[in-house]
């Protein structure tokens, strides 16, 4: 309209859409050289402001300016003339810089704020979305985040592996397209998975739903860094590493022939015959599938053990209260021990080299003590949950030969991670097998039908004689197992 109302000859336009905060801008530049080379000498725009947020872009025009290449800048409300005096040119450039500086510094404060009180200021990160300001999971990426976790965590697969296991499972982009390496790379690298958020090198404890545990995020950083990845293997055998020699002690080891595989006695102490003998993988994992029945426990008694200790969840909330109340004291413990190295650095006491590295490293316990409380706070919010992993370790055991028949070489090779430590073959026969912790107590448990005997052994409140157990529960519908975790069954 100005142009058309002051008859303006306009010989080119320039959309510009980067911001002006910074110098770079390819239209920006553009102009600039159409201009020098005298194709034009004025600019219209809406408000100077448009031009240059930075103090390069703001020198070059008025360098023009004064130079006459520009003999004038006109705006919606004001006209700037080569020949006037470009003080005011100047100070609505400074404004305009001075005003992108500070907006700078007042989101950057707001964004600090919101993650000390544990909110997340950014767009979510994949397995979880942005809904009403909150932080939520995603509930149908989340399992493949999981899975890129739990696969890398065994040792037997590379990032490219897993991206295409996670893109043949149905893990994709929004367009339907596989994601690169790279970015599963920094998807195993982000704490934020497991609740702490890290921005410019600063780690804040988030209010976020982990999606994994701690302990597997350091197991995966450890594999990264090749603490714990050795020599990547060319084949995947899901049972290397479980399997012993019962004469000599050596662990059986995996080759592949003509298609099948089979295991050995490396016979590391030369001294065995028994690596003579090969044993085919399938005959192994059917004989281990079999030895895994000795876990089962009837899933009434489990049901009936399942409700009682239902009476107990006021003990087990107030274990964790007193653990949240020990968590707390340590944290204000250590702010106080933050706070003496504060001000032994101000007051010269000690040195700037020893408090940035002890700094640092008071920062990281504190990161550990919030992380820690905040998975305690978890707990006690849902009082059942101890009691609800309990009784899937318990209805774990029961399935677990057929899990195990039916499931992939990665899954397997997890089962085997939660219920074994080794099994041990001699004469090509299973001779022992020793289970982790808690399913050795239930291997070890002859009376698995008998509830009374059972209690004998498993509860500090021993019945009376006369004490008649309540009635079986309807067992009649299915039980579908979930198999994400497994705990000690004597905890609750």
């Amino acid at each position: 309209r100005i142009a058309e109302r002051e008859n303006l000859e306009i010989v080119r336009i320039f959309q510009e859409s980067k911001s002006a905060k910074n110098p770079g801008r390819e239209k920006f530049n553009e102009m600039i050289e159409f201009i020098k080379q005298g194709k034009a000498d004025a600019i219209l725009c809406w408000k100077i402001d448009r031009l240059a947020r930075n103090p390069l872009d703001d020198g070059l025009i008025k360098w023009l300016q004064q130079n006459e290449v520009i003999k004038q800048i006109k705006t919606f409300d004001r006209d700037y003339n080569a020949d006037d005096n470009i003080l005011l040119a100047g100070i609505e450039f400074s404004m305009a810089n001075q005003y992108i500086r500070d907006l700078s510094k007042n989101v950057k404060r707001g964004n600090r704020a919101k993650l000390q009180k544990g909110e997340w200021p950014n767009m979510a990160p994949l397995g979880y979305l942005n809904e009403n300001k909150k932080i939520i999971v995603d509930k149908t990426r989340a399992r493949y985040i999981q899975k890129a976790f739990d696969l890398y965590a065994t040792v037997g697969y590379s990032i490219t592996e897993i991206a295409d296991i996670l893109f043949k499972d149905g893990f994709s982009s929004r367009k339907g397209y596989k994601y690169h390496r790279s970015k599963i790379h920094r998807m195993l690298t982000n704490p934020f998975y497991y609740g702490v958020m890290r921005v410019n090198g600063e780690s804040y404890v988030g209010n976020h739903e982990p999606i994994i545990s701690k302990d597997l995020f350091d197991k995966v950083q450890s594999a990264l860094t090749g603490k714990h990845h050795g020599k990547k293997e060319k084949h995947f055998f899901a049972m290397r590493g479980f399997l012993k020699c019962e004469q000599c002690g050596c662990l059986l080891t995996p080759a592949r022939k003509k298609g099948i595989v089979y295991f050995y006695c490396t016979n590391g102490k030369g001294s065995c015959d028994e690596h003579k003998k090969y044993l085919r993988e399938k005959d192994l994992e059917k004989s281990l599938a079999e030895k895994f029945n000795d876990l089962k426990f009837d899933p009434q008694i489990v049901e009936i053990a399942y409700r009682a200790a239902k009476e107990k969840t006021n003990h087990t909330k107030s274990y964790l209260e007193t653990a949240k109340i020990n968590l707390a004291n340590r944290l204000q413990a250590h702010k106080t021990k933050q706070q003496r190295l504060l001000d032994g650095y101000c007051e010269g006491n000690v040195a700037g080299e020893v408090y940035e590295a002890k700094s640092r490293e008071l920062k990281k316990e504190e990161i550990d003590l919030k992380t820690q409380l905040a998975a305690i706070e978890r707990k006690i919010q849902s009082k059942l949950s101890t009691l609800e992993q309990t009784k899937k370790a318990f209805l774990q055991a029961f399935s677990a030969e057929k899990e195990f028949l039916e499931a992939e070489d990665g899954r397997k090779r997890k089962l085997l991670e939660i219920l074994l430590w080794n099994a041990t073959f001699q004469n090509q026969e299973l001779a022992k097998v020793s289970y982790k912790m808690p399913f050795q107590l239930l291997a070890d448990e002859p009376e698995k039908g008998d509830f009374l005997k059972l209690l004998r052994g498993w509860d500090l409140n021993p019945r009376p004689g006369g004490y008649e157990p309540p009635e079986l529960p309807d067992c009649s519908t299915p039980l579908y197992i979930d198999f994400s975790s497994a705990v000690n069954p004597c905890h609750s």
